[in-house]
């Protein structure tokens, strides 16, 4: 056994970071990706999608291996003469922006909000960033290409191009306010002026029913005091005011003549076209996303005459297309039910197992090892076992596939033991209770973010419980023979009750729970009564922590164990929702049942009470606000600085930043002023590590009894 190779695949799997495995490449040699590249699909089908002219959405949760197809094409791109290849982190840009950098400007005068103009200059200068990045990295991979060899000139010299390339780029960095601006900002400062107005004036009623007069607002309130970052976001929830937000800000960059440079950079260069990828899309909130690809994706990929092509890797549920025509793009889905649907669930199994054992096949061969010598093999166990079993613990993502071979490293290999089928089990269950839980429950006591985040995770919890709790109760029903007649006689007191069904009306009921890896959509299917359901599968480390049977019985007569009756789920779902979620009106603050939704819905919201406002489904929260409310504020984090936290915390061993935000999927720049921070604070200790004389971060002893004691 090479112990310290095994413990190379395990770290390679789990990291961030573009998947380049530049850390590897002493072990394997140059260009990692190309000779650890596993498709997800035979035949490399889905990288020659990537590698295809077409715009292209590659949607996958986190760790499905998104970065590492956008890396390997890249790879390939690069190989070929007559592509500009370029890739853009958008999320890194989005953290390393410094809200201090946008000037200060005479508002009054213009009749605009202080909150209204940071709001907009703040998301200008943040499109502005990726624009300009674009710019750059077409500049450096024209250099990597040596255009100026082949260039023509017709037109316009090389050096003139790339130096009008870097200008827009600069000035579009230090974006200023245009004129045209100034009118819908005005807008949006009147709407919020009116908003503050009103709720004002809801509480002069109030005050005035206890006390005996109402209170009125000055309706001359100064621009300076209207209201707050998030209520502008809301003023943008409006149709009329999004579109004449988001076709003004779109005027105020240059695209026409970015778009004729780059087309004239194509054209005397010979090559065809500019392939960008964007990465970690789905990272922003819903509008800088829309604002995102409104301005930034819609006329790069509409107005570029095919010159430009893009690749945009976005989480499943979360895709803005805007302008965007979806039809005219490929769409390629890297979950598992995606990839491998199939009319027998037991076929998508088997193609999914089957694509584990590749991955981990050519990753211990790279690294010179070979796979089958670190499981226990035996009759009842064979090295296909292992990869079923790695695939249902795992649900086919790889960077937990990662966290699971970390585990089994220190629980085993590290201790020169072979990993067994218990102990496969067990680093799912640990993987559960120490990573996803516990990371889980740190945020919404830790981090410091606006409630409604809180709430969402807290009732997604609720909803994980009521899940589970029910699960119980099918077993139960099961053993006691209740449910299913004869149909469950054999299998004895434990049966798998780890899956279950619902109708598809519920499925972005599950989005969160599913991009946190509590479960996973297993497959489409109908129930008994020809209807179309959905089934779900929690995850196998969730069901070792609760001591369930994950999976179903082997065996033809089982093929359609997922659609008995007793786990039809849909029922306590709605259940359970009535219990926690309401509509209510966002103007006259009516509460309608969650029955009527239906009918509420084909009225386009409006409210039947008062004919105006606009309905939405919001979570009843009274009991857990309070909750929120008796935390400790002063022990609260921003998010970023929490996942530093907890990575040391889990780690248990210094660490550099780059390793840090390679587990993280930040910037090592990122990390490094989020721990200098963390170090004023008393949290973080920096320390130059004698051996390497690398600068290395460790919790503090008041960060361990703050975050970690309980």
């Amino acid at each position: 056994m090479d112990l310290n190779k095994f413990s190379k695949i395990a770290e390679s799997l789990r990291q961030y970071q573009r998947a380049e495995l530049k850390d590897f490449e002493g072990d394997i040699g140059a260009k990692p990706i190309d000779q650890l590249y596993v498709d997800p699909l035979p035949g490399d089908a889905v990288l020659k999608s990537i590698l295809s002219s077409n715009t292209t959405f590659l949607l996958g949760r986190k760790g499905t291996g998104k970065s590492t197809v956008f890396a390997k094409a890249q790879s390939i791109f690069r190989e070929k003469k007559d592509v500009v290849s370029i890739y853009i982190d958008v999320k890194s840009l989005y953290d390393v922006l410094d809200g201090n950098d946008i000037p200060d400007i005479e508002l009054e005068e213009l009749g605009i909000s202080n909150v209204a103009y940071r709001s907009h200059m703040l998301r200008k200068a943040l499109l502005g960033k990726v624009i300009a990045e674009l710019l750059k990295e077409i500049n450096s991979s024209c250099d990597k290409l040596t255009l100026l060899e082949r260039w023509r000139g017709a037109k316009k010299q090389y050096d003139e191009l790339k130096e009008s390339l870097r200008l827009i780029g600069e000035n579009i960095k230090n974006a200023k306010l245009e004129k045209l601006e100034i009118p819908v900002l005005q807008k949006i400062t009147n709407q919020l002026r009116i908003k503050k107005q009103q709720e004002n004036s809801k509480t002069g009623e109030v005050s005035g029913k206890i006390a005996g007069k109402i209170s009125f607002v000055n309706a001359s309130a100064s621009a300076e005091s209207v209201g707050s970052l998030k209520d502008f976001d809301k003023t943008l929830d409006d149709t009329e005011t999004y579109n004449e937000y988001s076709d003004v800000v779109l005027k105020s960059f240059p695209f026409s003549r970015i778009l004729e440079e780059i087309q004239t950079l194509l054209l005397e260069s010979g090559m065809t076209r500019v392939v960008a990828f964007f990465d970690d899309f789905s990272e922003l909130n819903f509008i800088d996303q829309r604002l995102f690809v409104d301005v930034v994706l819609s006329p790069l990929n509409n107005s570029s005459n095919e010159s430009v092509k893009l690749k945009i890797a976005a989480y499943p549920g979360r895709v803005y297309y805007g302008k965007i025509d979806p039809g005219k793009t490929d769409t390629i889905g890297l979950d598992f039910s995606d990839l491998y649907e199939a009319t027998e669930v037991q076929e998508m199994e088997r193609s999914a197992s089957n694509y584990a054992h590749r991955l981990l096949t050519k990753r211990f061969d790279a690294f010179g090892i070979k796979l089958e010598d670190y499981f226990e093999l035996t009759t009842t166990a064979s090295i296909e076992d292992y990869m079923d079993l790695i695939f249902q613990a795992s649900f086919n993502v790889p960077r937990i596939m990662g966290h699971l071979l970390h585990i089994l490293y220190l629980d085993k290999i590290s201790r020169t033991q072979k990993i067994t089928i218990a102990s496969l089990r067990l680093a799912s269950k640990k993987y559960y209770e120490n990573t996803i839980v516990k990371y889980f429950d740190r945020l919404n006591r830790y981090a410091l973010e606006p409630f409604e985040n809180k709430l969402d995770r807290y009732n997604q919890k609720q909803l994980l419980t009521c899940l589970t709790n029910e699960a119980r109760k099918v077993r139960k029903r099961i053993i006691d023979k209740e449910v299913g007649g004869s149909y469950f006689d054999d299998l004895g007191a434990n049966p798998q009750t780890s899956h279950f069904i619902v109708s598809p009306d519920l499925e972005l009921i599950f989005s969160s729970l599913e991009s946190n890896f509590f479960l996973s959509r297993y497959k489409k299917t109908r129930d008994k009564a020809g209807k179309d359901v959905i089934v779900y599968a929690l995850f196998m480390g969730l069901c070792e922590s609760e001591r369930m049977n994950w999976g179903y019985p082997k065996g033809r007569d089982f093929r359609n164990y997922f659609v008995q009756r007793c786990f039809e789920y849909t029922r306590s779902v709605q259940l359970f929702l009535s219990q926690k979620q309401t509509i209510k009106c966002g103007s006259c603050g009516h509460c309608h049942p969650l029955e009527l939704k239906e009918s509420i819905e084909l009225f386009k919201w409006k409210c039947p009470e008062c004919s105006d406002g606009i309905c939405s489904v919001v979570n009843i929260s009274d009991d857990f606000k309070e909750e929120v409310e008796r935390l400790n504020k002063d022990v609260m984090l921003e998010p970023i600085e929490l996942e530093i936290i907890n990575t040391l915390g889990e780690e248990r061993r210094k660490m550099r930043a780059g390793e840090i935000s390679a587990l993280i999927d930040t910037t090592h720049q990122m990390v490094g002023r989020r721990t200098s921070k963390l170090q004023e604070m008393g949290l973080i200790s920096k320390e130059r590590d004698e051996t390497d004389g690398r600068m290395k971060n460790e919790l503090t002893e008041m960060s361990e009894s703050i975050y970690f004691a309980n």
